[in-house]
């Protein structure tokens, strides 16, 4: 993250009060949630839904009520810890959350996982709810619809498919363990079949963009996959990532073996996903499946573009959610127009810590 986006991401926790801070999150966990709601209520802030954050930017003042703090919580790609960690927490604290979905990767079936409530009741143990998280690692249309029906959860759309593509040789990272020891770049492990997690750690991360806006793809020499798994395997496999500095590491054993890799090559991307289709239909199979507007989209890995929000408003979107790197162009946030597609900045949620300080 840059310099600059971390200074106006402070200045907006600090001083921006005219506009709901909206929160980014994909999973999470359950003492770090927990603490972040329990901060939020602590700084007197007020949890709005999505209806009432859309009433919020329909209003004809700019100004919410005097000394007032509102937040947002939303959540991208429909995983499954929105189920087991964080629909029992919103209801144990009685806060809603906005949820947005891959309908092409929601399970179609009537059963349901194990959450927090059955371990809380002692009907599952700890490790068969942590390991749900890679047999199911996305919802089912009925977890869905049961957390609708709380009023605590609002399903909108991420997109049909969220493909991501590869579009340069450059090494961005390496594949990781996150929340739940499942790797942080999902879509490539999700894309590659969900292979076994041993055989995914320190592969290289090339530079990504969503598909839409790719007219060519970098297919990469997948030797130096296995070069920089044996390399973490060789280091100690999982804990070699509880190094502080295992990033450097990494970084600097690919540059050591680069030579010894193919360069690669680019190829036109086939089957690419349609930007309108993933907005349309997206949208179509939300609402029917749900039986509720989708009114909200979270554009996939926050790239958006003037072509996206024309969609979008012709879909019938109210709000187009982006990430931190837009927050320099945010310049609608409230308006008295009713037709007014809204463009809204979220902040990544470990910020929320910060806000102990303000």
């Amino acid at each position: 993250m840059r310099n600059i986006d971390k200074i106006n991401i402070l200045l907006r926790l600090g001083f921006n009060s005219k506009t709901p801070k909206i929160f980014s999150f994909h999973d999470s966990l359950p003492d770090v949630f927990s603490s972040y709601i329990e901060l939020l209520a602590y700084k007197r802030y007020n949890i709005l839904g999505g209806q009432e954050l859309l009433e919020r930017l329909s209003l004809r003042s700019s100004e919410p009520r005097r000394g007032a703090r509102e937040a947002v919580l939303t959540f991208d790609d429909g995983r499954r810890n929105c189920w087991t960690v964080i629909f029992p927490l919103l209801k144990k604290y009685k806060v809603k959350a906005i949820f947005f979905i891959i309908p092409s990767r929601i399970r179609d079936t009537d059963e349901y996982c194990p959450n927090l409530e059955d371990y809380w009741k002692g009907r599952v143990s700890w490790e068969n709810l942590y390991l749900s998280h890679r047999r199911a690692p996305y919802l089912s249309w009925k977890e869905l619809q049961i957390m609708q029906e709380s009023g605590l959860v609002e399903i909108h759309s991420h997109g049909l498919r969220h493909d991501v593509v590869r579009v340069t040789s450059r090494v961005m990272d390496f594949q990781h363990p996150g929340v739940y020891e499942m790797p942080v770049y999902f879509d490539e492990w999700f894309d590659a079949g969900l292979p076994l997690l041993d055989y995914q750690w320190g592969a290289p991360i090339y530079e990504r963009s969503w598909a839409p806006f790719a007219s060519n793809v970098f297919v990469p020499d997948r030797r130096a996959d296995t070069v920089m798994n044996e390399f973490v395997k060789n280091n100690g496999g999982f804990l070699f990532f509880k190094n502080k500095n295992w990033r450097k590491k990494l970084f600097e054993y690919y540059g050591s073996q680069k030579k010894n890799f193919g360069r690669g090559h680019f190829k036109k991307m086939e089957n690419r996903e349609d930007a309108r289709t993933s907005i349309m239909q997206s949208k179509s199979l939300i609402e029917k499946r749900m039986k509720d507007k989708s009114l909200f989209f979270s554009v996939p890995l926050y790239q958006g573009s003037p072509e996206v929000l024309r969609i979008a408003q012709e879909a019938g979107y109210k709000a187009v959610f982006t990430g931190y790197q837009g927050l320099q162009q945010e310049h609608n946030s409230l308006s008295p127009k009713a037709d007014r597609l809204f463009i809204l900045t979220r902040i990544p949620s470990f910020w929320i810590k910060f806000l102990t300080y303000l």
